[in-house]
């Protein structure tokens, strides 16, 4: 009788399909790591040396723009009623513009009033003159008389003192012209200051009167700002303060006019320094080319003298995010090695580098964002 091997054949049948599953798993592991094998990739970039370039040392300070000049318009007359102003607030104003009108009929009738007085003083003069001349010939007999003895002293000494009189009462009279005059002459002068004409020329900055407003002497009116040029000030601190000169040049930004800068030159330097504060003013003083406005805050730099340094255009020089540090890619063996660096002034678009690279370094310009430390490059141009 015959035996069945029904075992064996499952046996088989099990092994056949670990070997089909084995080659299946060789094969695809092969593929695998045919597709995952490295490619190395250079990245192409531009790359510099560092340029020795010329810098400006400077000295800076902020502050805000001024006048060159103000004018403050004053009454010079009280308890007078404005008529009417005749300028705003930025017009332009020549010196000698009538700005301001007040009602002077007070004053007209004073004047007519001193009028009638000098006529008074000077009726009264001549008759004074008639008197005394009257007089002047009878003193002049009696006194040849008294010599000749034909009258007596005591008559002579009448004649004399009324001869004095009269000298007097016309000394008196012709005083009292005097003063009739020169009162005359107050209200007239005073007149004028009831038309308020502009001293100097310029932009009305401020108006503080209307129609209407009584004044009294002293009272502002009217500021004129003289803006043909402005002035800055500012402190420099004590050690800047012996590096800066009469007539230095400045340079000037406001926010107004943004990449734009205004040359001035340094006219005034404070001679002693704030012991608080340890710092000096100064001021500097610029054309205002019609756009630089008294009250624009600007940043203003000195120029102090010039040094030689190593410089690199801004793109290549890149800072750490979130702190204060520096630094640049450099091209060594063809790698790319990340630099700190220092910076120092600038100038254009180049920034002076203190520290951290030297004149034959190749400094990698090209901002792309796969560059890094250690990544392969190619210097394609320089």
């Amino acid at each position: 009788m015959k035996r069945k091997y029904s075992i064996p054949i499952a046996v088989v049948v099990v092994a056949v399909v670990a070997l089909l599953l084995w080659r299946g798993d060789k094969s695809n592991s092969v593929d695998h790591t045919t597709e995952l094998a490295p490619s190395v990739q250079k990245i192409r970039v531009a790359a510099t040396k560092p340029t020795l370039m010329t810098f400006e040392d400077t000295v800076t300070f902020v502050g805000n723009l001024e006048a060159e000049e103000k004018a403050s318009v004053a009454s010079k007359v009280s308890d007078v009623t404005v008529l009417s102003v005749n300028v705003d607030v930025g017009d332009e104003i020549k010196r000698g513009d009538i700005l301001v009108e007040m009602d002077d009929s007070l004053n007209r009738r004073q004047i007519e009033e001193a009028r009638a007085a000098v006529a008074r003083a000077e009726a009264a003069i001549a008759q004074a003159k008639s008197r005394l001349s009257t007089v002047e010939k009878d003193y002049k007999r009696y006194k040849q008389l008294y010599e000749e003895q034909v009258i007596s002293r005591q008559q002579f000494d009448q004649t004399e003192g009324q001869y004095e009189v009269e000298k007097a009462g016309l000394d008196l009279a012709q005083r009292e012209l005097k003063q009739a005059q020169a009162r005359l002459e107050q209200l007239l002068i005073v007149k004028n200051y009831h038309k308020v004409a502009a001293p100097v020329g310029g932009v009305i900055a401020e108006r503080r009167v209307d129609p209407g407003d009584t004044v009294k002497s002293g009272d502002v009116l009217l500021v004129i700002s003289r803006q043909d040029n402005v002035k800055i000030k500012g402190p420099i601190t004590e050690t800047d303060y012996p590096k800066v000169k009469l007539g230095q040049p400045v340079r000037v930004r406001v926010d107004a006019f943004p990449g734009r800068e205004f040359n001035g030159k340094v006219n005034r330097i404070s001679p002693v320094l704030d012991p608080a504060t340890r710092t000096g003013e100064v001021e500097a003083l610029m054309a205002s080319q019609g756009l630089l406005k008294p009250g624009m805050f600007a940043p203003a730099s000195i120029v102090v003298g010039s040094h030689e340094a190593l410089a690199l255009p801004r793109e290549a020089v890149r800072q750490l995010a979130g702190t204060g540090e520096w630094y640049c890619f450099v091209a060594s063996d063809d790698v790319a090695q990340q630099r700190p660096i220092k910076r120092g002034a600038e100038q254009g678009n180049w920034i002076e580098i203190t520290e951290g690279i030297g004149e034959s370094d190749l400094v990698i310009t090209t901002i792309v964002r796969q560059l890094s430390d250690g990544v392969p490059v190619e210097v394609a141009t320089q």
